[in-house]
């Protein structure tokens, strides 16, 4: 197998929400599909088996205008078609996402007959082909998975920094009750006037008590939020620059 078809990274890949370190690689392998062996390029998938797929249902769509179905559990499949950046002739594009130790490991295979599928030694220049498309399809899958958790984790940061604002909004509020209550305290000479006006006082500062409370955990939510969202932004630039010099 030629060298450039095993270029790899040691990196962290995040999966849900958990990271595992595998390698990053785009490699030729021998895949078992309920059909039989066949032949195609591999690389680990980030996010969920569902994700890759869609993604691959997505990236078909866009630049083949080609509409994948579903072809068995984790398995989709695209019958006699025509891709004229892999070959001339007419088969079967075939994407599995099947789980491995460490990661999801997902497979693009084109089939020209039911128990031929391109391949470097039969079909060097076809398969040549299916590894930029492959290639190319990569670097879509991960700039997509990113793309999604860094805009959930943008979202997430703008909600809580809304909840911050509100907090503080609630805190200027009562400081102005409680102040207006004094002014008022001050001026007036019936004990249960005043009473009355310091048991609003009271309640009052329990309340912003606790807004002033939420402060300081709503802080360190975003401080959070924004190093996961450095940390996705990095992962994404690193894994994209890596992909394209495969």
């Amino acid at each position: 197998m030629k060298t450039k078809n095993i270029l790899v990274l040691a990196g962290l890949l995040m999966s849900a929400s958990l990271f595992s370190q595998i390698h990053l690689f785009l490699e030729e392998q021998e895949i078992l599909l309920k059909d039989g062996k066949v032949t195609g390029w591999v690389f680990p998938a980030t996010g969920t088996q569902d994700e890759v797929l869609d993604d691959m249902k997505d990236y078909l769509k866009e630049r083949s205008d080609l509409k994948l179905k579903k072809g068995g559990e984790h398995l989709l499949i695209a019958e006699k078609v025509s891709l004229p950046a892999i070959t001339t002739k007419r088969g079967d594009l075939i994407g599995s996402c099947q789980i491995k130790e460490q990661y999801y490991a997902m497979s693009v295979i084109f089939k020209l007959g039911y128990d031929i599928s391109v391949n470097t030694a039969e079909w060097p220049t076809e398969m040549e082909s299916l590894r930029n498309y492959v290639k190319a399809f990569m670097a879509y899958h991960y700039e997509q998975v990113y793309a999604r958790r860094i805009k959930d984790l943008e979202k997430q940061i703008k909600d809580v920094e809304k909840d911050r604002k509100q907090a503080e909004g609630k805190i200027a509020s009562m400081t102005n009750k409680i102040n207006n209550l004094g002014k008022k305290i001050a001026k007036e000479s019936e004990t249960a006037k005043i009473n009355t006006y310091q048991s609003d006082i009271n309640t009052l500062e329990a309340d912003m008590k606790q807004q002033l409370d939420t402060l300081p955990v709503l802080d360190e939510k975003i401080n959070d939020l924004n190093k996961q969202l450095d940390q996705n932004r990095l992962e994404s630039n690193t894994y994209l620059s890596t992909i394209n010099t495969f």
